[in-house]
C-alpha cells in the first residue's frame, strides 16, 4: 500500500519535479572528494588518474551523438533511465575494481551514461511544459534541477568529510557504495515518468540517419542558434577545469585544507541559488542583457583570482567563482530549447554538447601545460580570454538579440 501510494503520489508531480529529485539522488557522489587517495591506495599514478579523466571525457565525446540519436529513437524517458542505470554500474565497476583497466572500464561505462543524460533531459523537460512561453518555462525549469544537483553537492561533500575522517580505504569504499545505492535509488524513482503526450510515438519516429540529419540541419541552418553556440564557448568559463585547479589554488596561497571540501561545498550552495533564480534575469535584463551577465561575471572573477594571494580571499573568490560559472546554463537551455524543435531535439542538443565538449577538451590541455608553469597565468588567460570574446562579439553585433520577458512574467511567477 505504502509503495503504490507513494508511487502514485509521485506521477501527480511534475516532470521537472520528478526530474530534479531524480537528479539529487543521482547527484550525491560521496566518494568524489576522495578519489585521488582511494586510487593512489592502488598504486595508481597522477598521470594514471588523469588518464581516467580523458577516459571519461573521450567516453562522453564519442558517445554524445550516438546516445543522442538513439534517445529520439527509444524516448527521453527510457534514455534517461538507461543514463541513471549506467550510472549505477559505474560506480559498482570501480567498487569492485583493483586494477587500472578495471578503473578504465568504470569511466567507460560512466561516461556513456553521461552522454545518455545529455540531451535527453532537457529535452525530456522541455518537451513537458506547456506551449506558452516555453523558453522562460525552460529557464526556470533548468534552474530548479541545477539546484537540486547543487544542493546534493552540499550534502555529498558535508557527508563525505565526516564518513572519510580517517581516509581509510574502508570508509572510501562506504563511499562508493552509498554513492552507487543513491544512483540505484534514483534509477528506481525514473520510473515513475511519463513521456510528454507531444513526444513521438515509436512508429512516428524517423530512421536515426534522418534524425542526425535533421539535427545538424538545425543547427546549421538557424542563425540565432548559430550565435548563442559561438556566445557559449567563446565566453565558456571551463568549470571543469576549474575543479581541478582550485586545490592547487588554494596549496598556493597557504589555505588550510579543511577548506578544501567546504569551500566546494560552499560553492555549490551558491550555485544552487544561482541556477535556481536564473530565469529571473532574461525577465529583467532581456535575453542579451542576461547572458552578457552571465559571461562577464566569471570573467571579472578569474582575473580577480589571478591577482590574489591572500588565503580568505582566495577562499571567497573560489566559493563566489563556482557559483557564478553556473549561472548561465539554464539561460542557455532555454534559449536552446526555444530555436530546436521536431523530433531531433535531443540529436540537435547532443550536437551542441559534442562541439562545446571538444572545444573545453583543447583549450584543457592548454591550460594544464601553462598550470605547470604559473596558475594566475591561467586564470588570468581565462578570465583575458572571456572578456575579450565577449567585447568582440558586442562590437561585432554578433550577440542574440531578444525582447525581454517582462511581459510574461506573470506566467512563471
Amino acid at each position: 500500500m505504502f509503495v503504490r501510494s507513494l508511487s502514485r503520489r509521485l506521477r501527480d508531480r511534475s516532470t521537472t519535479q520528478l526530474v530534479a529529485l531524480i537528479s539529487f539522488f543521482g547527484q550525491l557522489y560521496f566518494f568524489v572528494p576522495v578519489m585521488t587517495p582511494y586510487l593512489l591506495g592502488y598504486d595508481l599514478s597522477m598521470a594514471q588518474i588523469a588518464g581516467m579523466q580523458t577516459t571519461l571525457l573521450f567516453a562522453m565525446l564519442a558517445m554524445e551523438v550516438p546516445t543522442g540519436v538513439i534517445a529520439d529513437r527509444i524516448g527521453h524517458r527510457r534514455s534517461y533511465q538507461v543514463a541513471l542505470a549506467l550510472g549505477m554500474l559505474g560506480e559498482l565497476i570501480t567498487l569492485a575494481a583493483s586494477t587500472y583497466p578495471q578503473f578504465l572500464a568504470a569511466q567507460l561505462v560512466a561516461g556513456t551514461g553521461f552522454a545518455f543524460a545529455s540531451g535527453s533531459v532537457d529535452a525530456l523537460v522541455y518537451e513537458s511544459l506547456p506551449g506558452k512561453d516555453r523558453e522562460t518555462g525552460m529557464t526556470r525549469a533548468r534552474g530548479t534541477i541545477g539546484a537540486a544537483l547543487h544542493l546534493a553537492s552540499v550534502v555529498a561533500y558535508g557527508g563525505s568529510a565526516m564518513i572519510n575522517a580517517d581516509l581509510s580505504r574502508g570508509s572510501m569504499r562506504l563511499s562508493l557504495l552509498l554513492g552507487a545505492l543513491s544512483l540505484g535509488v534514483a534509477t528506481l524513482l525514473s520510473l515513475t515518468l511519463r513521456d510528454a503526450p507531444s513526444a513521438a510515438t515509436a512508429s512516428a519516429r524517423p530512421d536515426s540517419l534522418a534524425l542526425l540529419r535533421d539535427g545538424w540541419r538545425v543547427v546549421r541552418s538557424n542563425p540565432r542558434l548559430r550565435r548563442l553556440l559561438l556566445l557559449a564557448l567563446a565566453t565558456n568559463a571551463f568549470g571543469a577545469h576549474l575543479l581541478v585547479f582550485y586545490q592547487d589554488y588554494f596549496l598556493q596561497v597557504g589555505v588550510p585544507g579543511l577548506w578544501f571540501g567546504l569551500a566546494l561545498g560552499l560553492g555549490s550552495l551558491v550555485a544552487m541559488l544561482a541556477e535556481f533564480h536564473a530565469w529571473r534575469l532574461p525577465l529583467r535584463l532581456g535575453q542579451r542583457g542576461a547572458l552578457v551577465l552571465a559571461a562577464a561575471l566569471p570573467g571579472a572573477l578569474y582575473l580577480a583570482m589571478a591577482a590574489s594571494h591572500q588565503p580568505a580571499l582566495a577562499i571567497g573568490l573560489f566559493i563566489v567563482q563556482w557559483g557564478a560559472i553556473h549561472l548561465a546554463g539554464p539561460i542557455y537551455s532555454g534559449a536552446y530549447n526555444a530555436e530546436i524543435s521536431g523530433a531531433a531535439r535531443a540529436t540537435a542538443l547532443s550536437l551542441i554538447s559534442a562541439v562545446t565538449t571538444v572545444y573545453v577538451g583543447l583549450m584543457g590541455l592548454l591550460f594544464g601545460w601553462l598550470a605547470n608553469r604559473s596558475l594566475p597565468l591561467v586564470f588570468a588567460l581565462m578570465g583575458a580570454l572571456i572578456l575579450a570574446a565577449l567585447g568582440i562579439l558586442a562590437a561585432s553585433d554578433l550577440l542574440p538579440a531578444r525582447r525581454s520577458g517582462r511581459a510574461t512574467e506573470q506566467l512563471v511567477s
